[in-house]
């Protein structure tokens, strides 16, 4: 990719950070591609694992808007990155960066980017298969339909629609401010979808944005889950990170 050439369509990555902070040193390394206040932060977390999957992350969320933006990587750290909170329009909520749309999430060391030009809504969400579920998961998390459909199921299939409904909320900033019962997941297609397949719709009629939201579910490494959301349905394209970070971008 050069200079000023742009992706179309949702780009997304899944990777561990550590992987990210390998290749990232041919770049200058994370102090080249972060600005100082994500660096700090990162120095704040008491597990120092914990900062190097947050550095790892937000290099690669950087990376990412710089390769829909058709920067070059050494512009990362420059860019501005903007909050808004859907709920109380306060300086808090989903990161953007202009000129983009973006989604990151993060399971322990593995990282979930997805990317795609400004005036693609999207939204990811990744998420570790527990052994068990907390008291309450259904009645918090799930459709009364939803609880009918998997009362002989396991907890992979409820994590399925977990993050699925968590990247539908991310898709315009709303979080947790809704609660995820509020929403059903309609599938459309059974099983694991590729990812360029957008396999199912959320039903939401008493909040409007989130209606018709499209969900496509991602290859993710073992005991992982994840899903991609949008208001359309973009192409899809999975990154190697070998071959993206090793582009020849000036």
């Amino acid at each position: 990719m050069t200079e000023g050439s742009r992706p179309s369509g949702i780009d997304f990555v899944i990777t561990s950070a550590e992987r990210v902070l390998d290749y990232a040193a041919l770049w200058g390394g994370a102090a080249a591609l972060l600005p100082r206040t994500e660096l700090d932060a990162a120095g704040r977390f008491r597990n120092p694992d914990d900062g190097r999957a947050y550095i790892g992350a937000h290099v690669l969320f950087r990376l990412m808007a710089a390769h829909t933006l058709g920067l070059p990587f050494g512009k990362a750290a420059g860019l501005a990155v903007h909050r808004h909170c859907h709920s109380c329009g306060g300086p808090h909520g989903k990161p953007e960066i202009e000129g983009t749309s973006l989604s990151l999430s993060r399971a322990g060391e593995t990282v979930l980017v997805a990317s795609g030009p400004a005036g693609t809504p999207l939204g990811a969400d990744l998420e570790a298969v527990p052994t068990q579920l907390h008291a309450g998961f259904d009645e918090f998390s799930l459709t009364s339909r939803e609880r009918m459909e998997l009362a002989s199921s396991g907890v992979a299939s409820r994590i399925r629609l977990w993050v699925a409904k968590e990247a539908a909320l991310k898709v315009h900033g709303h979080g947790l401010a809704v609660e995820p019962l509020n929403l059903h997941v309609g599938t459309q297609k059974r099983g694991l979808s590729a990812p360029d397949d957008w396999s199912a719709k959320i039903e939401a009629p008493m909040h409007g944005d989130l209606h018709g939201i499209n969900i496509a579910w991602l290859r993710a490494p073992a005991g992982l889950t994840a899903a991609l959301a949008s208001t359309g349905k973009p192409s899809i394209h999975e990154l190697g990170l070998e071959k993206f970070m090793l582009a020849p971008i000036p």
